[in-house]
């Protein structure tokens, strides 16, 4: 419960990315972890295993935000992001 409690008070920017055809918007750091859990069998998603136990383990609010913005870099790496302008590389 108290897991619960110290995500709410952590709220980040949502993230657009796009995978193939389909946009999602990423609001929350389980949205992410649901995101990232998505793609295990996809190449990026092999490459995703130490951002997705940074991001699973994260509980305290500055944890919590690392764990977003190395999300947040994972996703313009693999040039993801909506606003990035790499729609022609998109997975």
């Amino acid at each position: 419960m108290t897991n619960a409690i110290e995500r709410a008070a952590f709220q980040p920017q949502p993230i657009h990315v796009r995978v193939g055809r389909e946009d999602l918007e990423i609001e929350s750091l389980d949205s992410a972890i649901h995101f990232i859990r998505s793609l295990r069998h996809d190449h990026l998603g092999r490459y995703a295993e130490m951002l997705l136990t940074q991001m699973e383990s994260a509980r305290q609010p500055q944890q919590q935000h690392d764990a977003w913005v190395a999300f947040s870099t994972w996703t313009d790496a693999c040039h993801l992001r909506h606003d990035s302008g790499h729609w022609s590389r998109a997975a």
